[in-house]
């Protein structure tokens, strides 16, 4: 079984800039000018032998924020151009609203990966 959370991490940290688990900023912390979150969103199973899991896919969310609109315009490319090596397949991708209060522009994607015991 892979360590999922650290092959993530890893990977997204190719892209050149901090990366974080979703939500692990705290209120009133700083955020970097460009940075990256992921968040694990599910695991179900995909196979099964002698009534154990075999293979399951794990789906990923990550997002990319910048106060920078071109690196957030240029997100899908650099996030898929490291995921995909990493033999993760991409699902889908879009814009996030640019936050007032950060000044954050800011793009997500999920990713699913494929394991197995």
């Amino acid at each position: 079984m892979t360590n999922m959370y650290a092959l993530i991490y890893d990977t997204l940290l190719q892209l050149g800039y901090p990366v974080r688990e979703q939500g692990t900023y705290a209120e009133g912390e700083v955020l970097p000018e460009t940075f990256v979150t992921y968040q694990v969103i599910d695991t179900p199973d995909v196979s099964h032998a002698d009534n154990l899991p075999t293979a399951w896919t794990v789906r990923i969310q990550v997002a990319l924020y910048s106060k920078k609109p071109a690196i957030k315009q240029g997100a899908e490319a650099a996030i898929r151009d490291v995921m995909l090596p990493a033999d993760f397949m991409r699902i889908g991708g879009r814009d996030l609203p640019y936050s007032q209060a950060t000044g954050h522009y800011a793009y997500t994607c999920d990713y699913r990966y494929y394991d197995q015991a």
